[in-house]
């Protein structure tokens, strides 16, 4: 109830304060829906955290991906935007360099700050290419996010997931289920990919955060 009560909050907050700018009409609607969008890719980082959890585990030190690249704590790939890799490390207090050659590991806090910002940036990436993610649920949402996580950056960029994003984004939850199931990437990931059909089979029901979630940014259906 207090999650729910302070995003109402930080949604409501923007509103007004967008309301209120003197910016033209399609700037503020598209601050607007900035706003929503950065809200609920917010509120769904827990989900999509604890589907990474299940597969990747936590990793004090370095290790290797199945693609050959350095990682430490869940899966956080240090050979993916160095730069920016570089800049998280030092804001959590740990040494890029120091860490990348085993020389130096992480400790449970810098292992949770670093898997937030790495399920954001996800679920960013996801969102960038799958236009109609921000209208999904948390769960459907937390299974884009896995799946770009374990992919990498451009995991939408190709045609492999394109029946399974047209069937996702249609509602057809069984069909975009079967579909996933026929991409290279769950070939590769079966045990992974089952688990994350599983819930793609269930689709989005109204429930919990999501609704409030359409409450907030859908006003209008409930007056």
């Amino acid at each position: 109830m207090v999650r729910a009560e302070s995003l109402t909050a930080v949604l409501l907050c923007c509103l007004l304060l967008c309301n209120f700018v003197p910016t033209p009409a399609v700037a503020s609607r598209r601050l607007i829906r900035g706003a929503v969008s950065f809200a609920i890719r917010a509120w769904c980082i827990p989900r999509t955290e604890s589907l990474l959890l299940e597969y990747e585990q936590k990793h004090e030190c370095t290790y290797n991906l199945t693609n050959g690249d350095r990682a430490a704590g869940v899966g956080y790939n240090l050979d993916d935007d160095v730069e920016t890799r570089r800049s998280e490390l030092s804001t959590v207090l740990a040494d890029y360099d120091k860490v990348y050659i085993g020389e130096s590991c992480l400790n449970a806090v810098q292992i949770s700050a670093l898997l937030a910002l790495d399920t954001r940036r996800a679920l960013d990436r996801a969102a960038a290419s799958v236009k109609s993610l921000d209208e999904q649920c948390c769960a459907v949402m937390a299974v884009f996010g896995d799946i770009q996580h374990s992919a990498g950056k451009d995991a939408f960029e190709g045609s492999d997931f394109k029946d399974f994003i047209e069937a996702m984004s249609a509602k057809k939850w069984m069909k975009a289920a079967e579909n996933l199931k026929k991409t290279s990437w769950c070939k590769a990931n079966k045990e992974r990919c089952m688990s994350d059909k599983a819930i793609i089979k269930e689709g989005c029901g109204e429930a919990g955060a999501d609704v409030v979630i359409h409450q907030v940014t859908n006003p209008h259906v409930h007056n």
